[in-house]
């Protein structure tokens, strides 16, 4: 609810017509309903052919955004007594070895989850397989 607040992008759609309307919010309560878990928005929307008053619709509200984010799967990310960290295949010395790099993590969304700090453009992180791999370990690659 904090991050919600009039000027936020939602877009709004109406499975019935199967149309999608990008629109801000223009008025947004104060607190969250303790029985139900929600709370009041309102956008104005352009009138459009097809939308009619009750309809069901499906917003979906825009509450974070980040320039030049790098984002992970959520399920690599492991812990170890050190804190969080995601395995990557590192080039050394003509070699491919598995690294383990500490990340700081931030937001996700669906399957994916930002990191803060830890990874940079370009760093391979190991999607299949990383659960077994301790740091260092050499690795190879599947050529079928």
């Amino acid at each position: 609810l904090g991050r919600v607040r009039p000027g936020s992008n939602i877009k709004v759609t109406v499975p019935d017509i199967n149309k999608s309307i990008d629109a801000k919010i223009t008025a947004a309560g104060t607190s969250i309903d303790n029985i139900t878990h929600s709370f009041f928005i309102e956008s104005r929307l352009k009138g459009s052919d097809g939308f009619y008053p009750n309809q069901v619709a499906v917003v979906r509200i825009q509450d974070y955004t980040t320039n030049n984010a790098i984002t992970v799967p959520v399920n690599t990310l492991q812990n170890d007594e050190k804190g969080k960290y995601v395995m990557v295949a590192s080039n050394e010395n003509g070699r491919l070895l598995a690294r383990k790099k500490m990340v700081t993590t931030g937001e996700f969304y669906g399957d994916n989850l930002e990191i803060k700090s830890g990874l940079q453009a370009g760093d391979k992180v190991i999607t299949d397989g990383f659960q077994s791999l301790y740091d260092g370990q050499l690795l190879t690659t599947d050529t079928k």
